[in-house]
This record gives structure tokens, sequence and C-alpha cells, in this order.
């Protein structure tokens, strides 16, 4: 082994080893299941996390990297899932609306990886992350907005594209329903981490150094409610490995979905 890999391998030991440094260095970090679902501190853990600024800019320097990769032609597999998603849907210049855009940071891959023009708009209930997509973006439309609440009306967009954020937010049935209202030919539910053996669960964890409730879904469940909400599964494809068994005893994964508005 060269002396590199040794240095990389002891500096990965001691930063797991340390909760400050996990926390201040690894994106995501400390899963840990919750005994029962104690609501007040769901919506708490839920809704204060991702609304620092340090948390944006933390972000935005973990993907930057990635985004240079991609823009030298090596996307990483759940930006290229994103596009095919999208493309799949066969619509020419398509009205998108991304669901918990963050920093806006998918406005760009679709627009690189995308064979075809689209239409985007973002929304995020982060106004420090809605503050940093418009600072990076100006010419893409952003607004502050509740994924629960839409401010739109039914079948306003071609596509309701939501990113990796079904998993942070806990009336996720609400998320659901209001893409499906909104959406007038399909709902994208991308990077969606699942169980494939074991029910929906509710986990703590720190994202960027600040602490956010993540639901890894019991993925039968999850279907299920799709389907109850008016919603058909048309194709899905795996993401990139994420595995929190050694918080939960049961291995996940992440796949994306795409489902078609029954009308």
């Amino acid at each position: 082994m060269k002396l590199p890999q040794i240095v990389r391998q002891i500096g990965k030991k001691i930063v797991k080893a340390s909760p400050v440094l996990r926390r201040n260095i690894m994106s995501s970090s400390d899963h840990r299941m919750l005994s029962g679902i104690d609501e007040a501190r769901l919506l708490a853990a839920s809704s204060t996390g991702w609304l620092a600024s340090r948390t944006v800019a933390r972000q935005e320097r973990a993907y930057r990297g990635l985004i240079a990769a991609m823009k030298r032609g090596e996307p990483r597999i759940d930006f290229k899932v994103a596009a095919e998603a999208i493309a799949a849907t066969g619509i020419a210049n398509p009205s998108v609306i991304e669901v918990g855009c963050g920093s806006g940071y998918y406005s760009e891959v679709l627009a690189t990886l995308l064979p075809c023009p689209m239409r985007y708009r973002g929304i995020d209930y982060s106004q420090a992350m809605v503050a940093r997509a418009k600072a990076h973006y100006p010419s893409r439309a952003f607004e502050v907005a509740d994924a629960t609440r839409l401010p739109y009306a039914d079948r306003t967009f071609d596509i309701v594209f939501n990113g990796v954020s079904l998993m942070h937010i806990v009336d996720f049935p609400a998320v659901i329903r209001e893409a499906a209202r909104v959406a007038k030919r399909y709902c994208l539910f991308h990077g969606v981490p699942v169980f494939l053996d074991h029910g929906t669960t509710f986990l703590t964890k720190y994202a960027y150094g600040a602490p956010v409730i993540e639901i890894i879904f019991g993925k039968q469940a999850l279907m299920s409610l799709c389907a109850e909400t008016g919603l058909h599964l048309e194709r899905e494809w795996p993401g990139i490995p994420y595995d929190v068994i050694d918080a939960t005893g049961h291995h996940s994964v992440t796949e994306t979905y795409l489902f078609s508005i029954r009308q």
C-alpha cells in the first residue's frame, strides 16, 4: 500500500473516531434511530437544520467538486439518473419545478445533462438556501415555499421533481399529495432512501454539521401511499450506495421513481 493511501486511511479513522470532526468534516454522520415518533422533537429537528447559512455553505462546498467532475464529462450516478428520468418523460421543453431545491445545484445539473431545454423553477423553505441559489443562478427562478402547501394551482407543471428533500420532511404524505396535485404529467422522486425488507424508520443525524431528521422509507408502504395519491409507477432507477445498517440493523438503498399522473 502506498503512503498517500495509508495517510488517507488513518485520516478517515481519526475523523470517524471524533464526534466533533465527524460533524464538521463529513457531509452526513451520526445516524440514530428515534424510539417512537416524538412529534415535537421531530418538528424541531427537521425545521431548523437546513436554515443556517453555515449549512448552506458546507453543502455548496460538498457539491462543488461533483459539479466540476460533471463538467469534465464524469457525472455522478445520481446526476445521470435525474437527467435520464426527466428525459424518459419524452416531453420537449417541459416545465419543471424542483421541490426542495437547496442551493439550486440541480438546476445546473439538469441544464448540463438533459438533451433538451426545460423551463425550471426551484422552491425551498430555507431562505438561506434560496438566497444562495439566486446568487449563483440569477437567470433561474427560485422562491421560498413550503413543500407541504405549494402555492400553485392544480396541474401547473409538467414535472414535479423532488430532489433529495422527501427524506427530510416529517409530513411526507402531504409532500406527495401536493406534488401529485400541482403536476400535470409526472412526479419524480429522486434519490429516495428505502428499505426493501423493513418498515419506514425515522432517524436523527447531522447533515453538514446541522441536526436534521432523516426518513428511510419502507418501499412497499411508500409505493402504496403514492398509488393512493393517484400516482402510477412508470420506471425506477438504482442510485448511489446509502446503507444505514449500522444504525438500524437493516440494509438500505437509494432509488429514483418516475410516476405518471392518473387523470
